[in-house]
Parts: structure tokens; C-alpha cells; sequence
């Protein structure tokens, strides 16, 4: 990290350049910041294809403390409760979307609330957290 002085003295640096030097600067700046972000992604593809036991593993492994295991966790996939919830939902309606088939109004979902709704969620959530 940079002292305050230093920054400044490198921001002079920048401001002093030739236009096309300090174009070069921005784009040298770009494309570590685009190889940073591509580096970035890679990185959670290979977490989120990683299986249950394999994040716990990697857990273990880097001896993470709370904080960083629960990033690592929620980087991996990992979901619980509401968003589990929501997503569902999101889900159920979105079937419900592509299952109409155009004539007329299309139906009304059931509240969150509705028995029916509330049955077939517990069931369906009952066999996604089993299957993780």
C-alpha cells in the first residue's frame, strides 16, 4: 500500500507523461484490472464445480478463520434458508411463466402462504437440500 506522499508522487508521474504515454498508462492499467477480473472468475467457476465434500476439504486445508470460511462458502454456492426460499420461488413462478401457453389472462400464482404452495415447497426444498 501506498504512503499519501507516494501516491501523490505517482500521480505526478502520470500527470507529467506524454498523451500517448499516459494512454499506454491507462491501457497497461485496463488490462491488468480485465486479467484480475478473468483470474477472479475462473476462480469461482472452479469453486462452484467443486462438490460439497471438496469445499470442506479446501476449507480444512487453508485452515481459514469464520470469517473467510463463510466467504469461501457463499462463494462456493453454498445457500440456506430465505435464499433458498427465494429462489425457489423464483423458480416456481418462472415454471409457472413458461407453462402458460398464451391464450388468455394467465393464472394467478398462490401466495407464499397458500397451503398448496406451502406443501409442495416443503417438499421440494426437503429433496434440494438433500440432494446438495
Amino acid at each position: 500500500m501506498l504512503t499519501d506522499s507516494e501516491l501523490q508522487g505517482l500521480a505526478r508521474t502520470v500527470a507529467d507523461l506524454p498523451p500517448d504515454q499516459e494512454r499506454a498508462v491507462a491501457n497497461a492499467v485496463a488490462d491488468i484490472r480485465a486479467e484480475r477480473a478473468r483470474l477472479e472468475e475462473e476462480r469461482l467457476g472452479d469453486l462452484r464445480s467443486m462438490s460439497d465434500l471438496q469445499v470442506a476439504v479446501l476449507m480444512d486445508v487453508q485452515n481459514l478463520r469464520r470469517e473467510a470460511a463463510l466467504t469461501l462458502l457463499r462463494e462456493a454456492g453454498f445457500v440456506r434458508g430465505a435464499a433458498l426460499e427465494r429462489a425457489y420461488r423464483e423458480g416456481y413462478e418462472r415454471g409457472a411463466f413458461d407453462a402458460h401457453t398464451g391464450t388468455g389472462p394467465r393464472p394467478a400464482l398462490p401466495d407464499e402462504d397458500d397451503p398448496d404452495y406451502v406443501a409442495a415447497r416443503g417438499y421440494d426444498l426437503a429433496d434440494l437440500v438433500k440432494g446438495s
